[in-house]
């Protein structure tokens, strides 16, 4: 015999679990909120994470490349673990130039896919309309965020997060009164 009901462990945890997930949701918000209204401050800590990512990146990759066994793997992975270091104590210096680059890399990689998504819809008969729409969207923003000045980079930047950051609130808190409701249930 199933019983549909939750587990008791599940539902005492849930009964005090969800309030912290629901303080959690709305730190969440904030944070989404601060990063919407001020793109310099996203900014600078998205490059400041950038810079610290590349740098446990570098040190673990020289740290393989001193444990390495072969020497074609540990030439390569002394080269790419010196690049990543230089690079996250470059981006640690200069975080908006870091944030920048993610923001010049998304539009290089929407360019390229705005591309092949027109010579998509040009050879292929199958979604051509969507595929074409897609395209010229992707290809346009690519274009814009390639091309457009610092203040317009870190905006983008800012509103990706933000928005990212909202909607993670919102699903923590949807999932924390989802819990209190288990825990409610009889």
């Amino acid at each position: 015999m199933t019983s549909t009901e939750p587990p008791a462990a599940f539902v005492s945890r849930a009964s005090t679990g969800w309030r912290w997930m629901f303080g959690y949701g709305l730190i969440v918000i904030i944070i989404g909120f601060v990063a919407l209204m001020n793109p310099l401050a996203t900014g600078f800590v998205t490059g400041l994470f950038l810079a610290a990512m590349l740098v446990a990146y570098g040190l673990v990759a020289l740290v393989s490349a001193a444990a390495s066994f072969g020497q074609r793997g540990r030439w390569m992975e002394l080269a790419l673990g010196l690049l990543a270091l230089m690079a996250g104590v470059f981006i640690f210096f200069a975080p908006y130039i870091g944030a920048l680059s993610l923001v010049w890399a998304t539009g290089f990689w929407l360019f390229i896919s705005g591309v092949l998504q027109i010579g998509g819809a040009a050879r292929f008969r199958v979604d051509r309309f969507w595929r074409l729409v897609l395209g010229v969207v992707d290809l346009l923003l690519g274009l814009l965020l390639l091309f457009s000045g610092p203040a317009t980079g870190l905006a983008f930047l800012a509103l990706m997060i933000g928005i990212s950051f909202l909607f993670r609130g919102v699903f923590l808190l949807m999932l924390a009164l989802n819990l209190r409701k288990a825990a409610r249930a009889p």
